[in-house]
């Protein structure tokens, strides 16, 4: 699950362990789908996802952003606390723990390099919040209430990189390196 968050990889995490599989789609990093089978049926979505325990371990295969956008279509997981609660330690945590507003800045890079003319949106549940577009050093702020996050940014060439960020404190910087 790190490996996907931190590289915005698009594919499919299987876990095979006797005549149970789980399939967790990944687009953009994030897992959007959970597929389950065992020898009594197939459960998909939410519903599959209910059934992870953490223990398991996935191999993961890469495929194209088409295919994982429209298995994640038929697979949707809504609510993510099933899956989330196995990212919470990969999830990048800045400040304290109380509940105000606070500015969070964040300097997009590929490879290093900081990216101008990227539109970075910040999403709560299927809510945007804010959104605006990297400054030439790359970088871009929001005043924000201290939470957890979604992130989607899209560049120039269309492509889309998605992100979570946990932001607790009146003001913080990160890098997020995209692609790559």
């Amino acid at each position: 699950m790190a490996y996907t968050g931190s590289h915005a990889t698009n594919g499919i995490g299987v876990h095979d362990e006797n005549d149970r599989k789980f399939y967790i789609v990944f687009e953009g990093g994030n897992p959007d789908g959970v597929i389950f089978t065992d020898n009594k049926g197939t459960l998909f979505g939410d519903k599959a996802a209910i059934l992870l325990t953490g223990q398991e371990t996935f191999e993961l295969f890469d495929v194209s952003q088409s295919i994982v956008s429209a298995l994640a279509s038929r697979c949707r997981i809504f609510d993510k606390s099933h899956v989330k609660k196995r990212l919470d330690d990969d999830l990048p945590s800045f400040g304290g723990i109380h509940r105000s507003p606070g500015i969070l800045c964040l300097t997009l890079a590929k490879e290093g390099i900081p990216q101008q003319g990227i539109r970075v949106s910040i999403k709560k549940g299927r809510q945007i919040i804010a959104s605006d577009i990297t400054t030439t050093d790359g970088k871009v702020c929001f005043k924000l209430l201290n939470g957890t996050y979604d992130c989607m940014a899209v560049d120039r060439a269309q492509e889309i990189y998605t992100f979570m960020v946990d932001f607790n404190d009146r003001y913080a910087e990160s890098i997020i390196e995209i692609g790559g």
